[in-house]
Order: structure tokens, then sequence, then C-alpha cells
């Protein structure tokens, strides 16, 4: 990229169309390889019409450059656009040349089960059974994907066959592997399964070394969610294998579905979350490279409502406020540790021009970001409170950041309370009633096992008789909730009735912000360990979901998000089964609440 830069500054570049032109196609193939696709798919748009002029002289240009637009495609789960560009890079190859853009081919098209990925894959490997330049490896890591194929077609039978063959001829199960021996055993795990082996499965999947890393670090991602339900069509009988990489820096990048049972909008709702997720540069790091480069986990959709906080109206207005003084962030469509980088650069900008309602804006957004420590994260509040009173901020956003900093009481319930409490008797607080009724509601929830205070129906009562507040906000809608369960425990169940129905919640809904049903109890025990997982000593982690009866009992438990694969979906869910939580008024006594994520750790005594 240095190089590239040095060439774009010289005289030549600068009236050498044709120079310009291949200059700006193998910089965009780096910048795509670094993962800025969209700068490199446009430097390579723009640089490829020149090259295409010149005939076979820059041909090899052409077909890379096709490649590079492809995977940018791919990236973005564009696979129409993908398959395009690795279709072009195939029809300008011959011989064994054609392999790998066939390849690229069949894995944007393996979804549609129309044939197309099949007929790619298949030709793929007769090129390469043929060629007397391609060793056994290189045969099996080319079939193995045919008959990745296969499995998507619903051929498991055939494609457990082929990945056989290619895990002998890659030297059969030992314990030293390479990228290509983990996707054949990972994909032969696959088909094992759906031939009804779980012993074999559990087997090649030990032999990938998923789940036998030390304190497997893969379970503390700082933001992990699978699609919901709905989401792209997806439905809670889809089911998909995702594989990504992930960056030492915490990005997830390298997202690719594997298998889905849905076909493509299924692979393509799955794998869009995953490219979502973040870890912790410092998390990240503990994971030995080999398995950050290639990780695939188990997704089902979620039937969770969005989660907010009782902060949510508040932060609403105040980054309103902040985005029209001091502009639009353009991290917003990134994860958590892709925007991290940006954020640091832009709050440096911001203090460098004495851009007070900017050094606001970034700094709640990296304080709000949960890849950011809580050492950095308070640094970064302390930040905000500053340069928000030097911007005159409104109090929408100086209220903001003063909760979020006696959020860091919140394990002493007593304590933060009670400067919840002298915040509400300011002044300030008074004169802004959305700042004032957020407090209200903050001090009158349970708080983990501490129930709420005594005074929380009267707290609620202001909250949803305050009329300066609409009569469906989201603030008034909890406190009626809170009012009904208040009164369900008083054994008031008229009164209880009548709050609710004032909420215009149906009874599978929980509130639109905070009180949802708090775990009480939960029974797991050793006795809970998959004995065939022990064996093989897998450890890992399952994040499964239930609803929840009125009472705190669950229902309907599932798997959303599990590592390894299928080892320990049938444990988690047991473990659900037997989860309370604190029980809610419902008029009707259906449910409480649909979709409570309970993450369950599979851990082997040292």
């Amino acid at each position: 990229m240095a190089q590239f830069g040095e060439l774009e500054s010289t005289p030549v570049y600068k009236r050498n169309r044709l120079l310009a032109a291949a200059v700006d196609v193998r910089k965009g193939e780096c910048l795509v390889r670094i993962g800025r696709s969209g700068e490199g798919s446009a430097a390579i748009e723009r640089g490829l019409p020149n090259l295409k002029a010149q005939g076979d002289a820059f041909a090899g240009d052409v077909r890379t450059a096709l490649m590079a637009l492809g995977a940018a495609a791919a990236d973005r789960f564009d696979y129409d656009r993908a398959a395009f560009h690795y279709r072009a890079a195939a029809d300008m190859a011959k011989g064994t040349a054609r392999i790998v853009p066939l390849l690229r081919l069949s894995q944007v098209t393996m979804f549609d089960r129309d044939g197309s990925a099949l007929a790619a894959a298949d030709e793929a490997r007769k090129l390469s059974v043929a060629s007397p330049d391609l060793g056994k490896k290189d045969v099996a890591a080319v079939q193995s994907q045919y008959a990745r194929v296969l499995l998507n077609e619903g051929r498991a039978a055939e494609a457990y066959r082929i990945l056989k063959d290619s895990l002998a001829k890659q030297g059969g199960l030992t314990n030293k592997v390479g990228l290509s021996d983990i996707t054949t055993r990972s994909d032969l795990a696959i088909a094992a399964l759906q031939n009804k082996r779980a012993d074999d499965a559990r087997l090649y999947l030990a032999y990938t070394g998923a789940g036998r890393m030390k304190d497997t670090p893969f379970n503390r991602a700082a933001i992990m969610a699978a699609p919901a339900c709905g989401e792209g069509g997806v439905t809670p009988d889809d089911m998909a294998i995702v594989e990504f990489s992930l960056e030492s820096d915490g990005r997830v990048v390298g997202v690719t579905p594997i298998y889905a049972t849905g076909g493509r909008r299924a692979a393509v709702a799955f794998a869009g979350a995953v490219s979502e997720w973040s870890w912790r540069a410092e998390e990240a790091a503990k994971i030995p490279a080999l398995f950050r480069y290639t990780t695939r986990v188990e997704l089902r959709c979620s039937k969770a409502a969005e989660g907010k906080g009782i902060l949510a109206p508040l932060r609403e207005a105040a980054m309103t406020w902040l985005a029209a003084t001091a502009g639009t962030a353009p991290w917003a469509d990134l994860s958590d540790a892709a925007a991290l980088p940006l954020q640091r650069a832009a709050l440096e900008r911001a203090r460098a021009t004495g851009n007070q309602a900017g050094i606001a804006q970034v700094a709640l957004a990296m304080a709000n970001s949960s890849v950011t420590t809580s050492d950095e994260t308070a640094t970064l509040l302390d930040t905000a409170a500053a340069a928000a009173r030097a911007a005159s901020a409104p109090a929408s956003v100086r209220h903001l950041i003063e909760l979020r900093q006696a959020g860091s009481n919140q394990r002493d319930v007593s304590r933060w309370r009670a400067t919840l409490r002298t915040l509400l008797a300011s002044s300030d607080y008074a004169s802004d009633p959305l700042s004032a009724d957020t407090v209200r509601l903050l001090i009158s929830q349970p708080a983990g096992k501490t129930p709420p205070p005594d005074d929380a129906a009267s707290l609620q009562s202001a909250v949803a008789s305050d009329a300066a507040l609409p009569a469906n906000h989201p603030l008034k809608v909890a406190a009626l909730l809170g009012q009904a369960n208040v009164l369900a425990a008083k054994g008031d169940v008229a009164g209880a009735r009548s709050a609710f129905d004032r909420t215009g919640l149906s009874g599978e809904q929980c509130a639109q912000l905070g009180l949802a049903p708090v775990m009480r109890s939960l029974s797991a025990s050793s006795s809970d360990y998959p004995m065939a997982a022990v064996r093989m000593g897998f450890e890992g982690w399952v994040i499964a979901e239930a609803d929840v009866t009125p009472d705190g009992r669950t229902t309907v438990q599932r798997a959303t998000i599990a590592y390894p694969p299928f080892v320990f979906d049938d444990a988690a869910i047991g473990i659900a089964k037997e989860a309370r939580y604190s029980s809610s008024f419902r008029p009707d006594g259906t449910l409480a609440c649909q979709g409570v994520r309970l993450p369950v750790k599979f851990l082997l005594p040292n």
C-alpha cells in the first residue's frame, strides 16, 4: 500500500492513463484483502476498463481483479454480484487456472440448490483429479467443497463418502492439523450428523481442535447475537453453520455460511448476524491464531425482542442533538470492534480543532461501545461530561452522561439508588420531564435479586401519569407494567389488570424498556455435562433461549448459538428447562416474555 502511494505521487502516474489504471486495480486488490472492500472495489472498477482494453497483455490482472471484486461482493453477502464476477474470471481461465474461480462460484451459489453450484464444484473436482501438478491434499481440498455443495443439496450420504476420501488423502485423523484438515473434518462432522452418526460427528469435531482450547475464550464476545426470527425470512426451524475469522483487534472478518437448512435467505441472515459480532482485543489475542482464522458456530434465530434499557429514550434524544451539532457518525453501520479505531481517530481530530460537541459525541459513543474497557469507559464519560458543559449541550446530553457515571455504582444497589434520588431532587432534573421520569423508573426497578424500593408504586405512578410525555411513550409503558407487577404481588388483581391493559402490550411481549423477568434460580450441576463431551475433552458454550410464563417457569427452550456446533445443545436446553425467573403479571396467564437469553458455559475441571 505504501509503495502504491509513492507511485501515485509521481508525475508519470498523473500523465500515463495505463499506469494509473494498473495502479488502481492492483491497489484495489490490496484494499479488498485488508478489509477495505468498498474503497478497493471502487479503485478496481475505476481502472479495470482500461486494462480490459489492452487485451491479452493484461489478462492476468483482469482475472485477478475480477476475483477481488467477487470477494468484495461476497463479503457484503451480495452473492449474485459475487457469482457474476467469479463466473467472468472462470470464463477467462483455462485448465487448472479455472479451479479457484469455479470453487468460489460454487461457494456463493450453493444455497440456491439450482444445480449451478454442483456443476461448478464438479468441474473443479474433475480438473484437480486430472492434473498431474496437484497432489492428494490439493485434490482433497477441492473435493471437500464439492461435498459441501452436496450437503446443502440434501445429499448427505454422497457427501459423507467423498469427505471420507478427502480425509484419507490428507493422511487421516492425526493430531497435526492445517486449515484444510480442519475444514474437511468440520464438514465430516456435519455429514456424519446428517447421516445419524452422532458419535462419529463428535470424533471428527474433536480432531479439529474445536472446544479443546484452555478456558474457551470464544465465549467472551462483547457483542454476540443471532438474527431475529422473521429477519430476512428466517424461521425458528432454520439452522446454519457459519465460519468466520477473528482479527487480533476483535473484528470479525471473512464470514462464510457453510451449511444452512433454509437456503440462501437463511444463510445470508445468519452470516450477516455473525459479521456484527465483536470481541475485546485482549480476549481475541488469547485465542490461538489458527483457531481465530477459522472458527465455526451453530446458529438458530432469536425470538427475543430487541433489548433496550431504561436509558434508551434519553440516549436517543441526546444522540439526535449530537448528530445535528457535530455531524452524523461514520461508524453507525460498523461493528463495535471495527468502529473503535475510527472513533479514536475522530476523538483526536475533535480535540485538535476544539470541537466540544464532537468530543462529547465520540467520547460518549466509545463509552457505549461493548469493546471499551471499564477503566477507559470511566475516563471517556468524564471527557464527555466536560465537553458537553463546554458545548452548552441540552439536558438530555448532560443527564445521560451523569446517569451513565452513576451506573458505575450499580452493584451497590443502596448507594446507586441514593445517588439517583439526589439527582432527582435537583432543579436541573425537575425541569426536564424526560430525565426526571427516567430516574424515577430506574429507582423503581428491582436490581438483580434486590426487590423494588417501598415507594416503587408511587414512582411508577408519577411516570405513568406525567402529562409531559405522550400516552404511548416507552417510559410510561414500562411504568405501567411495573405497576401491574407490584399490584399483583399485593393481591390487587383488578388494579394489576387495569395497569396492564393501559400498556398496549400483548401477553407475549416483554416490556419495551427494562423490566424483563429476572432469573431467580438455576439448578445446573456437573451431572448436566454430557458424558460424550467429557470423554472427548470438549469445552464450549451455548446461548439458549426460552419463553417465560407469568409464574417464572420456562417453556419452548432452544439453543440459538453454540460452540462447538452440536455438542452441548441438548444439555443447555435441559438446564434452561430448570431455570426459574421472577413472576410477571399477565391478565391472560399465557407468557410473560418470549426469547429470554440464558448463556451456559461448559468447562472441565482444571
